[in-house]
């Protein structure tokens, strides 16, 4: 088994309707693409999405008592807090609910890398210059390395590669193209 697991970030319809410019479409077949490469490699696929009660009293602070906070799209049983199309979740996944920007903060995610003895996490999903560099650095700082697969990956307020640079000067994360990634798996499963 591989010492490394792929880390799904946010990939829900809120995050295409907030930010309209991303093609959801070329980066949920990517995405896709580089599950499939993951299962088939047996690596651990972990889907990490955003969900709140609707109640509000696991929302940040901050937002609390906006109604029109962005933190009510992501509240359980509403249908922006669903999966895009073309990503599913299937019974050998696993997943963790968060309710901030990093994957780690109040969730399991650490106990499960280390239970599948993991030391390296890549990362795909939504957003690059949010969730994925606030989950990157919470990583680098519990001790794992990090890989971003440039092609599953997008940024909200800046480019992908602004946020690839910043995260490769700060936590010395890899940007890692796609191919690099199959062969990487296809290697660990005995196909390369």
């Amino acid at each position: 088994m591989a010492d490394y697991a792929l880390v799904v970030i946010d990939m829900q319809k809120f995050f295409f309707v907030e930010n309209k410019e991303i093609d959801q479409r070329r980066l949920a077949e990517n995405c896709r693409e580089i599950i499939e490469i993951s299962r088939r490699a047996s690596v651990p696929v972990i889907h990490v999405v955003t969900l709140y009660r609707e109640d509000r009293t696991d929302w940040p602070n901050a937002w609390r008592r906006d109604p029109e906070s962005w933190c009510a799209n992501l509240a359980m049983g509403q249908d922006l807090s669903d999966i895009v199309d073309g990503i599913v979740i299937k019974p050998e996944d696993l997943v963790v609910q968060k309710k901030r920007f990093s994957a780690f903060y109040n969730t399991n995610l650490d106990d499960i890398l280390r239970s599948l003895r993991c030391r390296r996490i890549y990362l795909i999903g939504y957003s690059a210059d949010v969730c994925i560099r606030f989950t990157s650095v919470d990583a680098y700082n519990r001790g794992y390395s990090v890989g971003i697969i440039y092609e599953g990956i997008e940024s909200f307020r800046e480019t992908r590669e602004s946020s690839m640079k910043y995260l490769e000067w700060t936590i010395n994360a890899e940007c890692v193209p796609m191919e690099s990634y199959r062969e990487l798996a296809g290697h660990d499963c005995g196909d390369g």
